[in-house]
């Protein structure tokens, strides 16, 4: 289906930025990735609480994250997609005329293999109250793994193209159900990253 985008439209506020980082740049942690062998489970919030349900996220994740951690390479990649990111939330924020201030919350880079999923949802949640939504697709080299956005009178989904090096922005609030359809090939990897 396709969908004219205006101000009037809720597709407005779903914002695509192509080409974020040099290719260079993206070809190395694509390759970093590829060689990484400590992923683990990821977690859904559910009743108050955190838990691993693969009917609902079948995925692994990375957690970039400064605090506590030992490894320098965390550390480095952490910073670096923290910039990133606060970069492009800036340009989201200028781009639709509102107030900035939505600061990063958490970033983590998710690996779906064949059959990884996640099924509907929205980010925001009375135990995380998200503000806003970043997906950055490393790689594009794998089939399935859709990102669809859910309308809502629920009829039809928007299905954003995956190309590697892109970097797509939305509120995280109940008019933005979206999902990650089952990897049919290879292996998607993508940084996910939220604002509060």
């Amino acid at each position: 289906m396709e969908v004219k985008i205006n101000s009037t439209n809720i597709n407005y506020y779903i914002r695509i930025f192509d080409n974020v980082l040099p290719k260079k740049i993206i070809n190395k942690f694509n390759m970093i990735c590829e060689n990484r062998k400590e992923f683990e489970e990821a977690l859904i919030i559910g009743d108050g609480k955190q838990l691993v349900d693969s009917k609902i996220r079948n995925t692994t994740v990375w957690h970039l994250k400064n605090v506590n951690e030992e490894s320098l390479t965390t550390i480095h990649w952490s910073n670096f997609f923290l910039n990133i990111f606060t970069k492009y939330l800036q340009k989201y924020q200028d781009q639709i005329k509102t107030v900035g201030g939505a600061r990063i919350d958490d970033i983590q880079l998710l690996k779906y293999t064949k059959g990884g999923h996640y099924v509907f949802h929205v980010d925001h949640a009375r135990a995380i109250p998200r503000t806003l939504s970043c997906i950055f697709f490393v790689n594009d080299n794998y089939e399935g793994g859709d990102l669809l956005f859910e309308t809502p009178d629920k009829k039809h989904n928007l299905k954003i193209n995956k190309i590697s090096n892109r970097m797509i922005i939305w509120p995280s609030n109940f008019l933005y159900p979206h999902c990650v359809t089952p990897v049919e090939k290879g292996t998607r990897y993508s940084i996910v990253s939220w604002a509060l």
